[in-house]
């Protein structure tokens, strides 16, 4: 059964790695997030069964068996209240802006984790596996829009705030630069080649 939970203050001046759901999410990608609290969302969990905790809004995703038989001990969050054993910090809808007098109302994992990082303290928050213009790519036969503009609009909200933001979408990216994108040639140099 969900129990109504409050994470305000659980982790004040940590930072805070987010494990997105992003198609470039690798166990070697999560990895670099040991030694951070740990938030893994949805299928993030496979990769990082360690994390602190493990948000998935939707209560019937086989996610949460997927938790289970990999022994995750971390805390749940659960996105509305039902037969879980998980916690419930609310339904987290956000209303993005589209464009000039078109808004959405979503409800997404990934922004979910970055208000419950914010809420618990994070003086920083390291997003790692994104890439939510590739999620959208991925989930354009869903329906499902806003994640890009969303993301852009918390991540600016919470660090007019004072909480540094980091994205970093792939294992190719070193912290503090870009991504490269699908189709861009990658400098060896800088970045490790991509294996096929």
């Amino acid at each position: 059964m969900t129990k109504i939970w409050n994470p305000d203050g659980i982790w004040q001046g940590e930072t805070v790695a987010i494990l997105g759901a992003g198609p470039d999410m690798t166990a070697e990608l999560a990895a670099t997030a040991k030694g951070y609290k740990t938030i893994a969302v949805n299928r993030a969990v496979k990769f990082a069964p360690w994390a602190d905790m493990f948000v998935a809004l939707d209560p019937h995703h086989p996610f949460w068996e997927e938790a289970d038989r990999l022994g995750f001990t971390g805390l749940r969050v659960c996105g509305v209240e039902c037969d879980y054993d998980a916690l419930y910090a609310g339904m987290f809808y956000e209303t993005v802006q589209m464009g000039e007098g078109h808004t959405l109302q979503i409800r997404n994992n990934a922004l979910a984790a970055l208000r419950i990082a914010a809420r618990a303290g994070a003086k920083k928050i390291i997003l790692l596996g994104f890439d939510p213009v590739r999620y959208e790519e991925v989930h354009a036969h869903t329906g499902f829009s806003g994640l890009v503009q969303g993301l852009a609009q918390i991540t600016a909200e919470l660090r007019a705030n004072g909480i540094e933001v980091e994205q970093i979408d792939s294992k190719e990216q070193k912290p503090g630069t870009r991504a490269p994108r699908r189709g861009e040639s990658v400098d060896a140099e800088t970045f490790p080649k991509r294996k096929k």
